[in-house]
């Protein structure tokens, strides 16, 4: 056995070994994505021996030991590992390519794969980003900008660097298109939501595309590749508090409705309904308010409403309903504030509802001003791609609810 084979059967054995001795004192079953996701990526990193990756690979062997050996101190950061080792990997392998054909070595060409090696290329990228999408699930991280910017950039980059297609661009696109679709058809994620991430998941292939485009001519230099580390900042938003922006939100709808303040009081004071047809956004995917009720409890007032809507189902069946529970918290005259308590319907995977508050104060006899404030928490990374979105229907919902509730 040579010295190489040697290491790596060392390596390998330690890195099982510090699994099973992590397992044993921490009562984690040793296939729980915590340790086996852990000593993966120090295996694959020990296996794989491409030309230019030996400081990737030394540096996530490392990492697999510190979280295997020091419980507690990457907690929960295993998919983020893998999420960052693939472009590293990819990008290594691309330099050692370069140095290699600069030493006499012919580099391929471009367009000399044919469309089954390309469509391996894909089938493997799909494969690949459909586990790492698991991890998310396993991780909570599904709302996160790993979701939405690292995997498209990785099914980019492992695509067209497997593939070596005549345009990168193209078939990254391509690549996300499969993907979408997939998520559409068998993870069960709701239009609203692939319609939202279609444009960032094209913007973001695209991106990467042109990038390897140009490192692939000639006369450009061989590092333009470090250009896609880029994307690797933009992947954390969300995955840690670290690099999470502030989720807290407040919109405030204000509308002058021609009716008595007396009148408007007796709206707002009887039982919530939802009989006018909403703003043609918020039909467009998003859970709908199907039905509204007042709960006189011995613990107070609550408003309950129920939600459907925001699923994809290839059966045809309804999704499972959900409640909105509001408590009221504040009642006096000229205004009410509710606050949120629960919420089982599918809103939960765009915002956390926390606070709704009505106010209205008589402009003259005949004309109120009626404010509607809503607070929430953003729900969907990275803010400033879904931010807007969300402001967008919090807003329309706020004047839906004027409109709806506090109008007679």
């Amino acid at each position: 056995m040579s010295k190489e084979r040697r290491i790596q059967a060392l390596l390998i054995a330690l890195l099982l070994g510090a699994g099973l001795t992590r397992s044993q004192f921490s009562n984690m079953p040793f296939l729980s994505w915590g340790i086996l996701g852990w000593v993966a990526l120090g295996v694959a990193n020990a296996i794989i021996t491409y030309r230019g990756t030996k400081w990737v690979r030394i540096i996530s062997i490392a990492t697999a030991f510190l979280a295997l050996l020091v419980p507690g101190m990457l907690k929960n950061l295993e998919v983020l590992a893998w999420m960052l080792w693939v472009p590293a990997m990819v990008i290594a392998v691309s330099q050692g390519d370069d140095v290699q054909s600069t030493n006499g070595s012919s580099p391929p060409q471009p367009g000399s794969t044919d469309a089954k090696t390309t469509l391996t290329a894909l089938i493997l990228g799909i494969a690949m980003v459909s586990l790492l999408f698991r991890g998310l699930v396993l991780g909570n991280l599904l709302q996160t900008a790993a979701l939405f910017v690292g995997l498209p950039t990785l099914l980019a980059i492992l695509v067209v660097r497997t593939g070596s297609p005549r345009s990168a661009t193209g078939v990254a696109c391509k690549a996300v298109t499969v993907g979408l679709l997939v998520s559409l058809l068998f993870l069960g994620e709701g239009i609203l939501c692939i319609a939202m991430a279609a444009p960032l998941f094209y913007a973001i292939a695209i991106v990467v595309g042109l990038i390897m485009d140009y490192a692939n001519r000639p006369q450009n230099k061989r590092n333009s590749r470090l250009l896609i580390l880029l994307f690797i900042p933009m992947s954390l938003e969300g995955v840690t508090n670290l690099t999470t922006l502030n989720r807290d939100e407040v919109i405030s709808v204000s509308r002058i409705v021609e009716s008595s303040r007396d009148e408007i009081s007796e709206a707002i004071l009887d039982t919530p309904r939802f009989d006018r047809t909403l703003p043609y956004y918020l039909r467009a995917g998003f859970p709908i308010p199907v039905s509204s009720r007042m709960d006189h409890a011995a613990g107070g007032d609550r408003w309950i409403i129920g939600f459907r809507g925001g699923e994809t189902r290839l059966n045809g069946m309804e999704p499972s309903p959900g409640d909105l529970t509001l408590q009221l918290e504040d009642s006096r005259p000229g205004l009410l504030r509710w606050r949120a308590v629960s919420d089982s319907s599918h809103m939960t995977h765009f915002l956390d509802w926390q606070e709704s508050t009505v106010q209205w104060k008589a402009i003259d006899a005949r004309r109120t001003k009626v404010t509607w404030t809503l607070r929430y928490r953003r729900g969907l990374d990275p803010a400033w791609y879904f931010g807007p979105m969300e402001r967008y229907a919090v807003r329309l919902a706020a004047g839906y609810l004027i409109d709806s509730v506090a109008t007679p």
